[in-house]
C-alpha cells in the first residue's frame, strides 16, 4: 500500500494513512493507523482480487481493526466487505442509512463493471453513519461524518479537522476528484445534491485540506477552484446555498 503520511498537511498528526486502487475501476482502499495504541480503519475495503487483499492484510498484521467505514454503498467500494468482515469480524462495519438500496444492489450493479462479488449476500452494516458523528480510532484519530450527497444519497466524507495550520485531511469518497468530481448519472444521483455538497466542503473546511478521493491521486481543495462545476457550486448564491442546508438537515 502507498503510504501518504508524509503529505502535508497529513504529517505529524500522530497517524498513518495508506491507500492501494483496486479492482477495474481503480477504487481506492484507505488504511489509517493510530501511531500510539495500533488501532486502525479501513475505509471503502475495494479489494477485489486474493492479491489486493494479501497487501490490505500485511499492511495491517499486528494491528486492531476498530471500523470498516464505507462513503457509500457502490460495488467498486464494497467489493471486499465480505473479506473485511471475515477477517477482522471484531470491527464494525458503518455505513449511511440512505445507503442501503445501493448497498444491497451491489453484487448486480458491480457487474456491469465487471466487478464479480459472487451472489452472496453483503454483510449487514452493524452502526448507522450520521451527518456530524465522530469515529474514534485509538488516540490520534478522529473522524468527523459529514453528508455529501449527490453521487449517492447517502454518501459521507470522513474528515480529520483537529487543529492545523495546513487544513483538514478529508476522505472524499466519489464527491471531488483531481480534476474532475463525482457521476449524478445513477439513478438515485442528484447534480444539485452534488453542487451543494461540493460547496459545503468549501465553506466548512481551509482550501489547503488535502482531498483523499475514492479515485485518481490526492489533491488540495485549493487546487480544484478552477473545475467547472467547482466554480459554479461556488458562485452560487448564499440563498441557494442555505436552502441545501435545511433539505439536508446540515447544521
Amino acid at each position: 500500500m502507498r503510504n501518504l503520511s508524509r503529505r502535508i498537511p497529513i504529517r505529524g498528526r500522530g497517524y498513518s494513512i495508506a491507500y492501494q486502487a483496486c479492482g477495474p475501476l481503480s477504487c481506492n482502499m484507505f488504511a489509517l493507523v493510530c501511531n500510539k495504541t495500533k488501532e486502525a480503519a479501513i475505509i471503502d475495503p475495494s479489494v477485489y482480487t486474493k492479491s489486493d487483499f494479501q497487501i490490505l492484510r500485511e499492511h495491517l498484521e499486528g494491528k486492531e481493526v476498530k471500523h470498516i467505514l464505507l462513503t457509500h454503498g457502490h460495488a467498486d467500494h464494497v467489493a471486499g466487505v465480505a473479506r473485511a468482515v471475515h477477517a477482522w469480524p471484531n470491527a464494525s462495519l458503518c455505513l449511511h442509512p440512505l445507503e442501503d438500496e445501493n448497498y444491497q444492489a451491489a453484487p448486480d450493479h458491480g457487474k456491469v463493471f465487471g466487478i464479480a462479488m459472487g451472489e452472496a449476500i453483503l454483510p449487514e452494516p452493524t452502526e448507522s453513519l450520521n451527518d456530524g458523528d465522530v469515529i474514534t480510532i485509538g488516540e490520534t484519530i478522529e473522524l468527523r461524518v459529514v453528508h455529501t450527497p449527490g453521487h449517492s444519497p447517502g454518501h459521507v466524507g470522513f474528515v480529520d479537522e483537529k487543529c492545523n495550520d495546513n487544513g483538514s485531511v478529508i476522505v472524499a469518497g466519489d464527491l471531488l476528484f483531481r480534476g474532475s468530481v463525482g457521476r449524478t448519472d445513477f439513478p438515485n444521483s442528484s447534480f444539485n445534491d452534488l453542487m451543494a455538497s461540493i460547496r459545503r466542503l468549501y465553506e466548512e473546511f481551509d482550501d489547503r485540506s488535502i482531498v483523499l478521493s475514492g479515485h485518481t491521486t490526492p489533491t488540495f481543495l485549493k487546487l480544484e477552484t478552477e473545475q467547472s462545476v467547482v466554480s459554479s457550486a461556488l458562485r452560487k448564491s448564499n440563498e441557494w446555498y442555505y436552502k441545501a442546508k435545511r433539505k439536508h438537515g446540515w447544521t
